[in-house]
């Protein structure tokens, strides 16, 4: 059997989506498995045990319906048995229609009974539905209840000597390293600049011998550098402002050296989670907790959200409702709220 998962984006999206080449080619490892992404996402899938062939989707180059169309004729030749959909947005459906894969599995909407063989209807109210919702599109080929998994992050060996010899040519590796991740997507899913400054110096208080890396893209440089300004003397002497990698994979394959990850959720904290390495993260007020906060345990994954303090705020309102106000909302999440947790887990790293 020849089944295509299609996930073109975004890099955290493509990462959760892995889980099903990862159930199916271990129930099935005869079958083969290919996976359909964008370029840039590359790197959170190169070398997994369970991805035959990567698809690159340029988006650019099929544009429009009939490119789509032309592009899904093109799949014909490959013959797939199977394509599953999680990304469900038109770039995805209309190629899975047209390259007349005999199932065609995605996400029952009103309109997707056109486009696929198999519809599954998301099971509401359940921890880790990011992961939960994809698991589910497995199920109409394994005929049964899936087990929970993660996805993983696989690094070469010949990517893990290069991140050492670069981490032992700046930091002391007898002293613990935590990648900071100092800033969210944008302002609504990043602590406000003296929080995360207040925050990093209780870590630094707490262990004077935490060496802080700052992980931000080359667009935040400027917000990262006021997020340094705000922090007390004694910290700044523990950031590495500018440990720069080339690329994701190099990104990545430093992450794995870290003993922590701390700071804003996103990305980050799902690659972190996803190549072993602890996580403290702190959810933007509007963000639900409960969608992203998988493997969470209170030990090794800690996970603070304002609703965890202020649950008459939310009422019976789903997080998302408070998107625009969540700037208005940061401010309650102080670091007294969460200054204990904090330091728990920086005792157990």
């Amino acid at each position: 059997m020849k089944v295509l998962v299609i996930q073109q984006k975004m890099i955290g999206d493509v990462l959760a989506s892995s889980v099903i080449c990862q159930v199916i080619k271990t129930a099935h490892p005869d079958w083969e498995m290919h996976y359909m992404i964008y370029p840039n996402c590359l790197a959170v899938v190169e070398n997994s045990p369970f991805i035959d062939k990567i698809i690159l989707f340029n988006p650019k180059e099929h544009k429009g319906l009939s490119q789509l169309i032309s592009f899904g004729k093109k799949l014909r030749k490959d013959k797939y048995d199977i394509i599953i959909d999680a990304y469900g947005k038109w770039e995805s459906m209309i190629p899975s229609y047209f390259s007349n894969a005999a199932m065609r599995i995605g996400f029952k909407k009103s309109y997707t009974s056109l486009f696929y063989t198999e519809l599954v209807t998301p099971k509401k109210n359940v921890d880790g539905s990011a992961i939960y919702h994809r698991l589910q599109l497995a199920q109409p080929i394994l005929k049964n209840n899936v087990a929970f998994v993660f996805p993983k992050i696989y690094i070469s060996e010949q990517e893990r000597i290069i991140a050492k010899t670069a981490i032992n040519q700046k930091l002391n590796t007898s002293h613990p390293i935590v990648m900071i991740s100092v800033l969210g997507s944008d302002a609504s899913k990043s602590l406000p600049t003296q929080q995360m400054a207040e925050t990093l110096d209780v870590m630094v208080s707490h262990n004077s011998k935490l060496q802080l890396l700052f992980n931000y893209i080359p667009s935040q440089i400027t917000e990262a550098q006021t997020i340094y300004d705000a922090c007390q003397p004694e910290t700044k002497e523990k950031i590495i402002f500018d440990f720069y990698t080339k690329g994701l994979r190099e990104f990545l394959a430093i992450l794995e050296q870290c003993d922590a990850l701390i700071g804003n959720e996103g990305g980050a904290v799902n690659m972190a989670k996803a190549l072993g390495v602890k996580t403290f993260t702190v959810f933007s007020p509007w963000i639900n907790k409960n969608s992203w906060n998988m493997l969470n345990d209170d030990e090794q994954h800690v996970a603070v959200h304002l609703q965890d303090y202020f649950p008459e705020i939310y009422g019976e309102k789903h997080p998302k409702k408070f998107k625009k106000q969540s700037l208005k909302m940061y401010p309650l999440l102080t670091i007294d709220r969460y200054k204990e947790p904090l330091k728990l887990f920086l005792n157990r790293i």
